[in-house]
């Protein structure tokens, strides 16, 4: 599989020329929803794109609120996508039941979730190199978006992915949360109205940039997607630092090196 050069997706045609580059699932890899799309409702029909960490705490909350339906999870690491469809099915059993709700698909294609016609938007909390690429294609695909951030990898991306949504007027939300977090605003409240007196001083740190990925060559284990795990990214051997297996409870360092990240310059800079 050639990986798809990061400079060749945003020169010429940008997304609509990295699709066909990408690695191709079989047809009979990847199940194919029954579903037909139901008449409008106020009940918000979702699907999730990345199951790591980030993404485990998102499906949680929405799987707490009446107005929303998840139908579909999407991941690389078939342990990742099964443990989440299978949390899904087990808060949804007794909806199953009365016949309120079909049923969760599990993918590892996020191009298979934006196909769902009966989805209105999806989350994504995919390592940051693929940020870019599902959001515009999501939007091409008249899906809503919650994207984690930092929202791309690069300023031109940046640049495609805002024409993108302004050209098919979606909506956009990306997860900086303590740009929005009650005890932030209350702090910036107290600063601009001077009830804590003149500042003099203010010290931030938000960590060091990211560097090139020099990490060795380690057996790859049945059950990931590598290739598409690299998209974009150059390719190279795999490491578990980059993606380690299963349901685990960290943030993994890929968020270290240049390839995937922009460190944690950009990691915490983007709160």
């Amino acid at each position: 599989m050639n990986a798809l050069s990061r400079r060749a997706f945003l020169s010429g045609a940008a997304a609509a020329a990295a699709l066909p580059l990408l690695p191709r699932i079989n047809a009979d890899e990847t199940p194919k929803p029954q579903q037909k799309k139901d008449p409008p409702s106020e009940r918000l029909a979702l699907g999730f794109i990345g199951m790591g960490i980030m993404n485990r705490g998102h499906l949680g909350w929405f799987l707490g609120q009446k107005d929303v339906q998840v139908l579909a999870v999407c991941d690389v690491d078939t342990t990742r996508r099964d443990h989440a469809r299978q949390t899904v099915e087990n808060r949804y059993g007794q909806d199953r039941k009365s016949g309120n709700y079909r049923c969760c698909i599990g993918y590892k294609d996020f191009r298979d979730v934006l196909r769902r016609t009966d989805l209105d938007a999806v989350v994504i909390a995919t390592p940051d190199h693929w940020h870019a690429i599902p959001v515009i294609e999501a939007c091409k695909a008249k899906k809503d978006i919650y994207c984690e951030k930092p929202l791309t990898l690069t300023i031109l991306e940046a640049k495609l992915l805002i024409e993108a949504v302004k050209k098919y007027e979606r909506v956009l939300q990306t997860g900086s949360q303590q740009r929005s977090s009650s005890e932030f605003l209350k702090a910036c409240e107290y600063v601009r109205n001077g009830r804590i007196g003149k500042i003099k001083t203010v010290n931030v740190n938000v960590g060091g940039p990211s560097k090139p990925c020099d990490l060795k060559e380690e057996p790859l284990e049945e059950g990931l997607y590598w290739d598409f795990w690299l998209g974009p990214a150059p390719k190279r051997p795999y490491n578990a630092v980059l993606s380690p297996r299963g349901v685990h409870g960290h943030f993994p360092n890929w968020r270290l090196y240049r390839e995937y990240s922009g460190g944690m310059m950009t990691d915490w800079g983007a709160h």
